[in-house]
This record gives C-alpha cells, sequence and structure tokens, in this order.
C-alpha cells in the first residue's frame, strides 16, 4: 500500500513489457482475392473469427491495398442495411490552438463531396430510403455511421465512402457548422456531466492533450482562427490532409446482401481512401502524474447531488483484452451483495449507490480507474470515512490476492451470455465493432467475442494492476451543490465553480495505514448462474406466431403467453403490471409510488445482483396504472427472481434510514427536475396538455411536505387490497409454466379484484379547432436556450389509412425539416420532426426546436416552412414517392432481432387496449393503396392552416431566463413578427429597443417600398441597431455586432422580411375589406389571419375569461397549463379490435 507513484510510474514502462501481447498480426492467415466483377485486390483472412453459436449472421473480415480494416456482415433477414467507419484520430489530436477541431471536422465532414456536392444530398438520400445517419467524437476516435433500407445499402455506400475519398468542407457551410458546434457546446454548459468532466480534464497533466477543451466553440474555432490570423477552413484541411488515412480507419458493412457483393462494394469503393501511413499521434505521458494525484478536488454542481469520485492512474490495460483487470476489479468493488463496500454504506445511510471500473476517458496509452458513489447528506458529512472503507475493501483484495473462483464465474457468465447471445440493433453493432477492431492488440479471430468474453485468470497480472489503487496514485472528486467551501477558481467553458486542496494529511495517514473492518468480505459464490440451458421448443416456425395466447381472463387476473418460436434461445420475458388505482390519483401518491419503487430496489440489491451479474435483468416502475414488474434473461432461474420480487413487494416495511435517504433522493430529483433542457420542459408540457392525468414535478413538490414515514407505510398496506393483474410470458417456458408464474403472483399478492370501472386508463384530451400557445419560463436561471413543441393535430389513431399517412408523411417531412431550420439556418442543435398517436385521440405531427433566438421567432420560422412544404408534395415525382412507401413498407417489415423486441411489441398491444397483434399486416396492406394524393389530401384536411377547416395546433413554449419574454398584454398588441424581430435584435446586443420602436420601424421600411435585402434597408437595419445598442457596448464590439445583424441571412433580417410579409399582407387584406380571405404570403401570422378572423371553426369559448389572451395572429397564448387542460374534453376508453377469448375458463 506504500508505494509512491514515482515507482508506479517507473513499473508502469518496464512491467507492462512483461504482460504485454504482440501486435495483431493482420498478414498471417490472409490470403490475396479479388473481387467478382471488378477485379479489384483484396485480402480476407481465412481463420476462424469465433463468432457466437447462436449469431446467424455471416462475416468476413478483409483488408484492402490502402491498408483499411473491413468486416462484411451478411444478415439475410435484416430489412435495413447499415456502415460505420471509425477513423483512429480524436480530439487528442486537436492543435492547442484551435480546440474542437476535431469534432469540427466531423460536423463539416457530411456536408457534400466533390462526386456529391449538394450539402444534402447524403441525408437527403438515407431519408428518402428510411435512414438516418449520425457520428460521434471521442478521444482517440471518430466515428460515423449510418442505417438505411437494405435496397439502398449501394448507393448510401457510395455517397459514405466519398467524405473519406473527396470532401468538400465548403466555404460557405463553415461558419453554420461554428454555429453547430457552439450550440451543441452551450446546450451542455447547464449538465453536470459535461462540467465535471470538463474539470477533470482542465486539472489533467497540461502537458497531455487529454487537459484541452475538446468539444470546442465559436470562441476556440473561428475567434481563435481570427486571432491566429489564418482561415478555419484552411486547417481543418490540413487536419484531414494529415490525419485522415486509411491505414487507420477500420469499417463495418452490414447488409442483406451476399458477402461477395458486399465485398464488392466496400474494395471498390473505399480503395481509393489515400494511405497516408499510420498518422494516428501518440502520447507518451500520462493525464495523471505524481504532480495531479493527490488532490481533492470540490465542485459546485448545478443539480442537487453529492458525488464522491475517486480516480487512479493506470497504465494501458486495453491490450490485456483476455484478462480484461477493468471488469475482475469492477466486478468486486462495485459489488452490491452482503458483504460490499456498497452494503456497509447503505446500511448506515452514506451512500445509494457504487460504480467501478475502467474509465470511460481513457485511451491508448493510458487508462484511469473510477470509483463513484452517489452520497446522501450524511454521506457528504462522512466522506472521508467513506474513502476510507472504499480502501479498507482495496486492502482486502490486495491481502487476499487475485480470486481465481470470482474470475472463473465471470468466465462462465461471459461463455452463456456469448454462446446464446441474442442479436441486437445492427447500427449499434457496427459502430461498436468498428471500434473494438482499432485495438492494435487484439487478433481477428477475437474481434467478434471480445464484446463479451473472457477467457484468461492471470494472478501475476492482476496482482500488478490492482497495486495501482492505492493511497499515493489516485484523486478526489467531491461535487455538491451546497459544499461548505469557499470556491478560488472558475473554469473556462463551462463557468464551473471550484477548489483544489492536497488531500488531508490526517485521511492520507489513514489510508496508508492499515484499516480493519469485519463486515467487509469477498462476495460468495453466485447462485443464479443458470445451470439448465435446454431449449424447450426445437424447430423454428416458418412463420413465428405474431400473437400470443390468451390464457386466463378473469376480473382478477389476464395472462398472455407465446412459447418462442423464433429465436430458440434458453432466455424469458416476463412482465407483470399490477393494476391499483391508489398508485396515481393524487400528486401525493404518486410520490409515495415513486419512493416505494425506490426503496424496494434498494431492499433488493443484496439479493438481486447476482442474478443481474448472471444474466438477469429486472426493473419495478411506477405507472399511471400502478405497479410493473419486468424480468428478461436465462429462463433457468428467472421465476426464482420473480418471486423474490413479489414477496419484498408485498410485505414491505418501511425503514428509518431507507425512508430518510430515498424521500430525500425523491426530493432532490423534484428539484433537479428544473435543471432539465428547455426542450425537456416543453415537451412535459407538450405531454401534460394531451394526457388526461399527468403529475408533473411542481404538483409533487407543492405537496412534498405531506410525505412521512407513517403515511407511506399506509399507502403501502392499501396498495395492494384491490388489484387486477395483467401478464405476459414469453420465451422458453410450457404453457403450464405460465399459468404457474400467474397462480404464484396471485397467491404471493392475494388480493380482491379490482372491478373493470375502477380502473384506471389513459385517455387522451381532445383539443378544439384554433392555435393555442403556452408560454412558461425556464426554471433555470443559467440556460441560455428556448425551447418550442410544436403539435399539429391530423387524423385519427384507430383510423388505420390515417395512421399509414401519418407515417409516411412524417417520413417524407423529416429530413427537410432537419435541413432547413438545423442545417441552413443553424436555429439550434436540437431539432427534429417527430409524431405521436394518442389512444382514443388524434395524432399529431411534432415539431420541437431548441434555440439561443426567442420562442417566437422559432415558432414563425417553423410555421414556415410548414407554410411553403406543400408544394414540395405536390411536385413530388412518382419515384421519389415510390421511395419512400418503400422505405415505410421495410420499417412496417422490420424483422424482430430478440425476446426483448418481442416482448415489447406483444406489451404495448396488450397495455394499449387495443390488442392490435396483426396491426403491421394491416399497415402493410393499407399502405399498399395509399398513393401522392392521398398525402396531399391529408396535409390540407389537418396540416395546412389555410385549408384545413379544423386546424389545431398546440405550442408549448420555453423562455430562457436570459431573454426578455414580452407580457400578455404586450402580445396582445404587437404582431407575432414584430414580437420575433424585437427579440433578434435584442439577442444581438439592441438591448434598449422596445417594441414600439420595432413596430415603427417595420412600418417605416414599408413605407419606404424598400425589398427586406436591399441595401437600403440594410442601412436603416444597422442605423437601428447602433442606435439601440446596449450602453457600455465599446465601438468595436458595436461594429462586430452591427456587421453580424447586416448579413442577409442574419437571424435579424429574416425576422424583418417575415415582419414585413406580414405588413404587406394586412395591409391588402384591410384595402380589400376583406380580412377573413387574406391569403398569408410568408407564414408570419402565427397560425393564419383567416383564422384570426373566423373563418375557421375556432373555439367558440372565450378563453379570456380564463386568463388566455388572443394574439394579432389569432392564437390562443395562455401561462396556466392546468387552468386551460381543464377545459378539454377526453376521449373514451380504447375499443379492443377483437375479442378477448381465453383459452381456459375462470
Amino acid at each position: 500500500m506504500g508505494r509512491t507513484f514515482e515507482l508506479l510510474e517507473g513499473q508502469s514502462a518496464r512491467q507492462s513489457n512483461k504482460f504485454l501481447p504482440p501486435v495483431a498480426d493482420f498478414k498471417t492467415d490472409f490470403a490475396q482475392r479479388t473481387t467478382a466483377e471488378s477485379k479489384l485486390p483484396y485480402s480476407e483472412f481465412v481463420g476462424d473469427l469465433n463468432k457466437s453459436e447462436s449469431d446467424v449472421r455471416e462475416y468476413r473480415l478483409i483488408r484492402l491495398p490502402n491498408g483499411l480494416t473491413a468486416m462484411m456482415i451478411h444478415d439475410d433477414i435484416e430489412s435495413k442495411a447499415c456502415a460505420a467507419l471509425d477513423v483512429n484520430v480524436g480530439s487528442l489530436a486537436d492543435p492547442p490552438a484551435l480546440q474542437g477541431l476535431a469534432h469540427f471536422c466531423e460536423h463539416l465532414l457530411f456536408l457534400g463531396t466533390k462526386k456529391y456536392p449538394k450539402e444534402n444530398e447524403y441525408n437527403s438520400y438515407l431519408s428518402a430510403h428510411g435512414g438516418y445517419s449520425n457520428a460521434y467524437t471521442d478521444l482517440e476516435d471518430t466515428c460515423y455511421y449510418f442505417e438505411v433500407t437494405y435496397d439502398a445499402l449501394e448507393g448510401a455506400l457510395d455517397r459514405f465512402s466519398q467524405f473519406f475519398i473527396d470532401p468538400l468542407f465548403a466555404a460557405d457551410c463553415t461558419d453554420r457548422e461554428v454555429s453547430a458546434v457552439d450550440s451543441e457546446h452551450k446546450k451542455n454548459i447547464q449538465s453536470d456531466m459535461w462540467r465535471q468532466y470538463q474539470i477533470e480534464k482542465e486539472l489533467s497533466n497540461p502537458g497531455h492533450p487529454f487537459s484541452l477543451f475538446a468539444t470546442g466553440n465559436y470562441d476556440t474555432l473561428s475567434g481563435a482562427a481570427k486571432e491566429l490570423g489564418v482561415d478555419l477552413r484552411d486547417r481543418l484541411l490540413e487536419f484531414h490532409a494529415k490525419y485522415y488515412s486509411a491505414d487507420i480507419m477500420k469499417l463495418v458493412v452490414v447488409g442483406r446482401d451476399s458477402l461477395d457483393q458486399l465485398t464488392e462494394w466496400t474494395v471498390s469503393k473505399f480503395s481509393s481512401i489515400m494511405s497516408k501511413g499510420m498518422t494516428k499521434p501518440a502520447f507518451k505521458a500520462h493525464p495523471l502524474t505524481e504532480k495531479e494525484v493527490g488532490k481533492l478536488i470540490r465542485i459546485q454542481s448545478i443539480r442537487q447531488q453529492r458525488s464522491l469520485d475517486l480516480t487512479f492512474s493506470l497504465p494501458d490495460i486495453k491490450p490485456f483484452y483476455k484478462t480484461k483487470p477493468g471488469r475482475y476489479l469492477g466486478s468486486l468493488i462495485g459489488h452490491e451483495g452482503k458483504g460490499s463496500i456498497l452494503s456497509y454504506l447503505k446500511k448506515r445511510g452514506w451512500a445509494t449507490s457504487i460504480i467501478a471500473g475502467r474509465s470511460t476517458t481513457s485511451a491508448e496509452g493510458f487508462d484511469m480507474f473510477k470509483i463513484t458513489a452517489s452520497l446522501t447528506d450524511t454521506g457528504m458529512q462522512h466522506y472521508q470515512d467513506v474513502i476510507c472503507i472504499i480502501f479498507a475493501f482495496i486492502q482486502l483484495l490486495l491481502t487476499k490476492g487475485p480470486q481465481k473462483w470470482f474470475q472463473d464465474e465471470l468466465q462462465r457468465v461471459s461463455e452463456i451470455e456469448y454462446r446464446f447471445m441474442e442479436k441486437n440493433d445492427s447500427v449499434n453493432m457496427a459502430s461498436t465493432l468498428a471500434s473494438t477492431m482499432q485495438n492494435k492488440y487484439l487478433p481477428p479471430d477475437c474481434v467478434l467475442p471480445d464484446c463479451l468474453l473472457l477467457t484468461e485468470f492471470n494472478e501475476e497480472l492482476l496482482e500488478w494492476i490492482q497495486g495501482f489503487l492505492n493511497p499515493q496514485n489516485f484523486r478526489i472528486l467531491l461535487a455538491a451543490r451546497d459544499l461548505d467551501v469557499e470556491f478560488d477558481q472558475e473554469e473556462e467553458y463551462y463557468g464551473v465553480k471550484y477548489r483544489v486542496d492536497p488531500i488531508p494529511s490526517e485521511l492520507m495517514r489513514d489510508l496508508l495505514g492499515e484499516i480493519e473492518c469485519d463486515e467487509l468480505h469477498l462476495p460468495e459464490p453466485n447462485c443464479f448462474i443458470p445451470d439448465n440451458l435446454k431449449v424447450k421448443n426445437k424447430v423454428a416456425a416458418d412463420e413465428p406466431a405474431d400473437a400470443p395466447v390468451l390464457l386466463k381472463l378473469t376480473s382478477g387476473l389476464e395472462l398472455w403467453f407465446k412459447q418462442d418460436d423464433r429465436f430458440l434461445l434458453p432466455r424469458g420475458n416476463i412482465q407483470v403490471t399490477i393494476e391499483t388505482p391508489r398508485a396515481y390519483e393524487s400528486a401525493l401518491n404518486s410520490i409515495f409510488s415513486q419512493l416505494f419503487v425506490l426503496i424496494l430496489k434498494d431492499s433488493l440489491a443484496e439479493i438481486t445482483y447476482d442474478a443481474q451479474i448472471a444474466g438477469l435483468w429486472f426493473n419495478v416502475r411506477e405507472s399511471l396504472s400502478g405497479i410493473s414488474l419486468h424480468i428478461d434473461g436465462f429462463d433457468d432461474k428467472l421465476t426464482r427472481l420473480l418471486k423474490i420480487l413479489l414477496s419484498t413487494l408485498k410485505s414491505y416495511k418501511v425503514d428509518d434510514t431507507q425512508f430518510e435517504v430515498y424521500s430525500r433522493e425523491v426530493r432532490k430529483k423534484l428539484d433537479n427536475a428544473k435543471h432539465s433542457e428547455p426542450y425537456n420542459h416543453a415537451q412535459t408540457s407538450t405531454h401534460f396538455l394531451n394526457q388526461s392525468m399527468m403529475w408533473r414535478y411542481s404538483d409533487k413538490l407543492d405537496v412534498f411536505d405531506l410525505v412521512t414515514k407513517e403515511r407511506l407505510q399506509e399507502f403501502i398496506d392499501r396498495l395492494f387490497e384491490q388489484t387486477r393483474i395483467q401478464m405476459l410470458v414469453l420465451g422458453n417456458f410450457y404453457e403450464e409454466e405460465a399459468l404457474a408464474a400467474a397462480d404464484m403472483v396471485l397467491k404471493t399478492l392475494d388480493t380482491l379484484a379490482l372491478p373493470e370501472y375502477a380502473r384506471r386508463v389513459g385517455r387522451a384530451l381532445l383539443h378544439n379547432a384554433g392555435s393555442y400557445i403556452h408560454h412558461a419560463r425556464m426554471p433555470d436561471e443559467g440556460n441560455v436556450n428556448n425551447g418550442v413543441d410544436m403539435s399539429i393535430y391530423a387524423g385519427d389513431t384507430e383510423n388505420g389509412m390515417d395512421r399509414v399517412v401519418m407515417d409516411l408523411l412524417l417520413l417524407i417531412v423529416q429530413e427537410p425539416f432537419f435541413d432547413q431550420l438545423r442545417t441552413k439556418e443553424q436555429l439550434g442543435y436540437i431539432t427534429y420532426c417527430s409524431d405521436r398517436k394518442y389512444n382514443g385521440g388524434m395524432m399529431a405531427l411534432r415539431l420541437l426546436v431548441q434555440s439561443e433566438s426567442n420562442p417566437t421567432y422559432v415558432t414563425q420560422r417553423i410555421m414556415h416552412f410548414m407554410r411553403g412544404f406543400r408544394p414540395r408534395l405536390a411536385d413530388m415525382t412518382q419515384a421519389e414517392f415510390d421511395k419512400y412507401t418503400n422505405s415505410l413498407q421495410v420499417r412496417y417489415e422490420e424483422k424482430l432481432k430478440n425476446l426483448y423486441e418481442e416482448a415489447s411489441r406483444f406489451q404495448q398491444h396488450i397495455s394499449s387496449g387495443y390488442y392490435e397483434f396483426d396491426k403491421i399486416r394491416h399497415d402493410v396492406r393499407t399502405l399498399a393503396a395509399v398513393g401522392k394524393g392521398d398525402v396531399v389530401e391529408f396535409w390540407d384536411r389537418y396540416v395546412n392552416p389555410e385549408t384545413a377547416l379544423e386546424f389545431k395546433a398546440v405550442t408549448a413554449t420555453v423562455w430562457s431566463a436570459k431573454i426578455r419574454q414580452p407580457s400578455a398584454d404586450e402580445m396582445t398588441r404587437f404582431s407575432e413578427p414584430v414580437v420575433a424581430l424585437h427579440g433578434c435584435l435584442l439577442r444581438d446586443g439592441a438591448e434598449r429597443l422596445s417594441l414600439e420602436a420595432t413596430r415603427d420601424f417595420v412600418a417605416d421600411v414599408l413605407r419606404s417600398g424598400k425589398g427586406a435585402s436591399s441595401a437600403a434597408v440594410a442601412g436603416m437595419v444597422d442605423a437601428l441597431f447602433r442606435a439601440n445598442v446596449a450602453a457600455g457596448m465599446s465601438e468595436a464590439d458595436t461594429d462586430k455586432a452591427a456587421a453580424k445583424v447586416g448579413e442577409p441571412a442574419s437571424y435579424v433580417r429574416t425576422a424583418l422580411a417575415m415582419a414585413l410579409a406580414m405588413a404587406l399582407e394586412t395591409t391588402a387584406v384591410a384595402s380589400n375589406g376583406a380580412a377573413s380571405n387574406g391569403a398569408a404570403s410568408n407564414g408570419t401570422s402565427g397560425v393564419s389571419s383567416a383564422i384570426a378572423n373566423g373563418r375557421k371553426h375556432a373555439c367558440s369559448a372565450d378563453l379570456a375569461n380564463i386568463g388566455a389572451v388572443r394574439t394579432p395572429g389569432g392564437s390562443w397564448l395562455f401561462e396556466e397549463a392546468s387552468v386551460y387542460k381543464a377545459t378539454l374534453r377526453q376521449s373514451g376508453a380504447p375499443i379492443p379490435v377483437r375479442q378477448l377469448e381465453p383459452k381456459y375458463a375462470a
């Protein structure tokens, strides 16, 4: 325990060589080949790839002449194809003077190539073929990936490959994508995870690139380039030319096509990537040297949390893939069973969780081992005692030495998991596999099993690695919102307040000595490791059943069952919904349900941790209908786990310590909810305004003082007085086992049956015609972003044709919406379009943006896009339309990948109340009859405010505390475009500008007769801005801001164009004497002047009587969501599409 860091540093290089395996050989066992069609050369691995025996895919590992390594994966039932390319260079390669350059490269790479110069060509192609793309930048990797329908793979690969051959990095995209990077960073500023990560980086070895700011922002990219007097795009081109070499690229391609065809495409399309040698930068130093360890770092968090992190400096342990020392040590230190660190801490009410393992912030050449404990209030006061207990357990490990029996258990579980591995999402598999292939020590035959398999016990290696877990080789990080300490430093990019001190001498003295703790001991042997792995159904069905069988239906039980006829693995999935209306009947009861579930999971931890290690998974959650149990994994001991859960659930008695700890945890979570992102708050408002029963975090906080231990116990005692059990048993079971499991549930709970009329069924709220806007202020005052979530109601969920057309419409709209508002206009990093189908109600087309721009401006831009989209629909060629219908059909017919997916699909149909198990077949048949005219007609009937007879839209807006929110009175006196323009000018610095002056300015421009884009109007904008800049703004800053405002594509000029269009429309309407017949010309009037003047069937009630106000654009604006919600009607309960007839009588 007393070794110093210097000794460790000296031993690291010397001893790691002793254990270091050779660099993987990618030449031997590779045979030369040529592609069948193009006769191009490549080499193929001819050894055994050691795929799982349950894996039905076919694999081929190849190397191209340029050094690129690729894995071809053939899957003849996969409806989607995908590819992932990992470049072995990331943020560690950033130039110190241009931090975030690797991340910026990732952003800009997708925007056009020499062969495909149109900037959204790639994403348009993917979207038209039911796909998408994404990428991420890590410390030493940048991974790009996409998904597309199986029949569009070649075209996608052709476009994808060009990014690594001839990317344009177009100059006109550079500034826009810097804004995107900046927006992404600002999204993270209030995130404690990102804030803490940056503190860890800032306080690491300044000579190591780990210490740099990896995300980047405007100042570290464009700003830094200007200060250096260099062109940012030129530096980006240099970065790409220097590092993006085929030799450090790993590619994975997954498709339905044959291995030969996949190989042909890969070799022909990716062989042109330039080989520049092994360009990955190498770093000899470690981020944590003797100067960085031995420190106590305390930081102020945004959320209510109390976190303790112990970080140890390790040599690179990635080469030791056979033994996986990080998994071994993490499994022991992070154990939750009896005798564990967590068990000890929980008994004293000091911690609620502990996680240990190899840090995700490790890279080639260095590693870190991290132990993270979530502390309670009392635990924070005893943080030094917590650290001593952790080190007491580490001393126990060092004293007893590496445990072969424990490693054997881990190895046995890994073998079972790999042998009976379930199929998962192809994109995740491809991106993970591409990253895994970058481990230069991993030989070809270990690439596939590396994700799970642990194959070796190396006692000497484990002893060497665990020796680094000593007091002279770690640092402490404490994070809390209310630490009783004076912070003396502030981090540059996130504004984190922190303090660094040496680890207290008395604590270090204790850690260097012998720490005795009799309660700590190593885990007992795991009794949940499965013994019986026999598969009961030996033959897969040619056509697997698409619905479970209803075995029983009584007043207290609804039991569904299906024996696995699809995957033939020794796995099971059991879901039990205990319907009890008491669980959610009030805000207070919803708190009690939440608290009960947390305490229940805590009580189960010691018993069930081994089950989770052995491949079993469970969850307990509260919901509108009651309490749900869900268990999944190897079936051998699944019902045993279910019995443990039920017994604890039924007989639980509240413990004083648990109540104190978890009541504070629930309160903390509710308090922290206000720090969610603005778009999350907007989504919450949307959900609240569409669901008949929902308790918001604010509702719960209002009654939290009523929470007591006695009331909680009374709630639990009565929670299961009357219940109705809805149960699904699926997998490697016989029918009699399902019946026995249901009997066990009923006997254990032993309750009265819940009458049908007492069931709590979720109902949709039915909105009136018109436009309704909810304004809310962002509760987190430090967040610079705003949120807008617009729902346009379209079609009936129960109408099969409407449902399919909505799916098709969403597929058509998604990419153009993202391209226009996110890529071209740079409104915000979070921009997307989705739909929502409400049971018993209407569907909604949802358009969401999180932005620094004011919500009124964002709303106007969304509506502008929607107004301009109809011609795109109408002008779509039949060939283009067919691409979308084909993509949707492929999505509908996508094969289930695993038992969990099948169970989730069945459970969704059961819990919805429709029992529409044949929904996919029905939707496919309906889709075949849908034509382009149906989509255009649907758009006009529901989505287009100019033609929809009963246009319905609800928009939830969340206003940042950093910007001025107009009052309700102002929203009635000034048009939305004027409010939007005013907000844009304020954002850029015209802080003294009033709404009246903005309105008058628009009128002046209109009288001038000049167009919004004219030079004369540019001069008027410049004069207005300069006359109203904030007092004290320097001349240089004013010139800079004025230049930005004056740009033709600036937010201000765009907002002015909308305001002028609206003013012209209003003038034209007034001159015609027929305001109700005016046609909106630029999507500027909020919803529509037609609606505003009553041409459409709007809500006849005067919502002013409940505090709402009417905007000039015709929308009703309100701030009290609950008051407005109370005026809405509810849908009826869903009607099943089939008669429910059980196999066995009651």
